[in-house]
């Protein structure tokens, strides 16, 4: 019993998955491409490039150049300066 307790403390620990609140969730790459005229903050994912339209509605931590995110978006065809990648409209977003 004194050894059965604590391996299944750590199959827990190690064992589970992180789970999300973004129901299917891409991953990808936060990326900076502020230096492109009329580009800001894009995400990288699945050979694709996203353009969120409401990025400003989540938390602002996550807008550091490579940092590794899960999200969730819906196509939001509207006109973009920047014309870099598909643009959405994110309806979860959250550190990797």
């Amino acid at each position: 019993m004194k050894i059965i307790l604590p391996c299944l403390f750590l199959l827990c620990i190690f064992g589970c998955s992180k789970r999300t609140a973004c129901s299917n969730a891409v991953s990808g790459t936060m990326k900076n491409r502020s230096g492109l005229d009329g580009c800001q903050w894009v995400i990288e994912a699945n050979d694709k490039v996203y353009e969120p339209m409401n990025l400003h509605d989540f938390n602002s931590e996550l807008l550091v150049d490579n940092t590794k995110v899960v999200f969730s978006f819906e196509s939001f065809p509207v006109a973009s300066i920047c014309m870099m990648g598909e643009t959405i409209k994110l309806n979860c977003l959250e550190k990797k």
